[in-house]
């Protein structure tokens, strides 16, 4: 039987993001990206 080690939400790792490098333009990340990211006043004049 497997003997595996509890798991901690303390641990930590630290993994270097470059968003620049790993999200592409013309993929959906990128585009929901981009939607995200910038003020919307779409939203504003609809409610």
């Amino acid at each position: 039987m497997a003997r595996y080690k509890p798991y901690s939400y303390e641990q930590s790792k630290l993994i270097p993001v470059y968003f620049k490098d790993q999200i592409l333009p013309g993929t959906f990340e990128y585009a929901l990206n981009h939607t995200l990211d910038r003020p919307s006043s779409y939203l504003d004049d609809v409610v």
